[in-house]
């Protein structure tokens, strides 16, 4: 059953935000070697501390109160949905008539207490993307502020506590099969069974004061299964999932700044974003590097990975296609939507087969379509009272849904500037 965690592990959103964020502006938990390489590459310490709220995409103010994404339900992709509400919880929405959605329910309640689960609980936001999983028919949340990995009953009848963090959770989960892998806020994976909740299988301590805030890939190599995971100062690691050498480094490099966006893989390579203004495409093997292209600004956001082009996107607000076995850029120029991105890019198939469009949402509001294959603009449209889009974006039959950090789900309609309030009601 769930225990209520000591009230330093139960703070406010400004708080718990504030400290996560400020842990890379410390100069006490840069390691030496961090340091020499800021001083190499002639950036001073204080450059990095006044772009921290840029790297937040927040000041302290304005921290985000999660950036979970909307997601379908697999069961009922066409009338339910579960999305975060902006307001300390994850809640299921039926949709009534496709413009229209009701709450099912609501994780955790407005007393923060829930079916199968002892005591109030205050995961504050929710920044990992929920995750379903198909063999036990439940929804995998990761709470920030409590660090707790819940899994909730799609029919939202009962939750039960999988998994309990030493510290905060940001980076989205990786699941296979019952097993989930989760990376956490002290520097260190765990590998958990939900059939078997309690202790981790086997933990990796990357032995770092710093964080990561970025999800890790799960990539088939010829040494193994390997889980890639990297962090804000700079190294990233291959861990072995199976066998006798689970839990333990399979190879680690380290890059000349910090990463905190999520990890790309295909085909045998890794793609790594870094605030060194550096996409790097990694053997996901060894570690070798085959190829790094720069970018004009520093790289956050999850690159997206299709037909053996990156889509990816940097804080200057532009948006880069590159071949994944070279690194060349495939567009002539990248397109500048001249805001900050956080959310992945959507690819959506063309009507005519040919080609795509890519969907690419800024945080002030503004939806772009590009025409995937050379990267002209095919329409824009301002979502109008929308507040901070930061999460991933999905697409729904015609119909791109995105959530705001308000918990508002809107959906617009791809052929038209139009769109719809879907939850919850006005």
């Amino acid at each position: 059953m769930f225990h209520v965690k000591q009230s330093d592990r139960q703070a406010g959103r400004v708080a718990a935000w504030t400290s996560a964020v400020s842990s890379l502006a410390k100069p006490s938990l840069f390691h030496v070697k961090q340091l020499r390489r800021l001083r190499r590459r002639g950036t001073a310490l204080l450059v990095l501390m006044a772009a921290i709220p840029l790297i937040a995409a927040c000041d302290v103010a304005d921290q985000p109160d999660g950036w979970a994404a909307p997601t379908l339900d697999p069961v009922e992709p066409e009338t339910r949905l579960i999305a975060p509400t902006g307001e300390d919880q994850v809640v299921a929405v039926q949709l009534l008539d496709g413009n229209l959605g009701s709450a099912v329910w609501e994780f955790p309640d407005d007393d923060g207490n829930f079916p199968g689960l002892d005591g109030e609980i205050e995961p504050v936001a929710f920044y990992a993307d929920p995750v379903w999983v198909e063999a036990t028919d439940e929804w995998l949340l990761a709470g920030y502020s409590d660090g707790a990995l819940y899994a909730v009953r799609r029919d939202g009848e009962s939750a039960r506590l999988v998994f309990d963090s030493e510290d905060r959770l940001v980076a989205d989960l990786v699941v296979d099969g019952t097993r989930v892998y989760v990376a956490d806020t002290g520097y260190r994976v765990y590998a958990v069974d939900i059939e078997q909740p309690g202790e981790p299988i086997w933990t990796w301590d990357g032995g770092s004061d710093l964080q990561i805030w970025g999800g890790p890939a799960l990539v088939d190599t010829e040494r193994g299964r390997l889980l890639i995971a990297a962090g804000l100062d700079g190294r990233i690691s291959a861990i072995n999932v199976d066998g006798e050498l689970a839990g333990r480094s399979a190879w680690q490099i380290e890059i000349e700044s910090g990463i905190a966006g999520s990890i790309g893989a295909t085909d045998g390579l890794v793609f790594v974003g870094g605030l060194d203004r550096t996409l790097y495409g990694l053997d996901a093997a060894t570690g070798a590097q085959i190829w790094a292209t720069e970018a004009s600004h520093w790289l956050w956001g999850t690159p997206l990975i299709r037909d053996g082009v990156i889509y990816t996107t940097d804080l200057r607000g532009n948006v880069y296609a590159i071949d994944a076995l070279t690194g060349a850029r495939k567009w002539l120029q990248p397109f500048p939507v001249g805001d900050r991105i956080r959310a992945q890019p959507l690819y959506v198939e063309h009507e005519s087969g040919q080609g795509g469009i890519l969907v690419i949402v800024a945080r002030g509001g503004m939806i772009h379509q590009l025409n995937a294959t050379d990267g002209s603009p095919l329409r824009q449209f301002r979502l109008e009272g929308a507040k901070d889009l930061m999460a991933n974006a999905i697409l729904r039959d015609d119909r791109i849904l995105v959530g705001d950090e308000d918990g508002v789900l809107y959906a617009v309609l791809l052929g038209a500037n139009q769109a719809v309030r879907l939850y919850p009601q006005n």
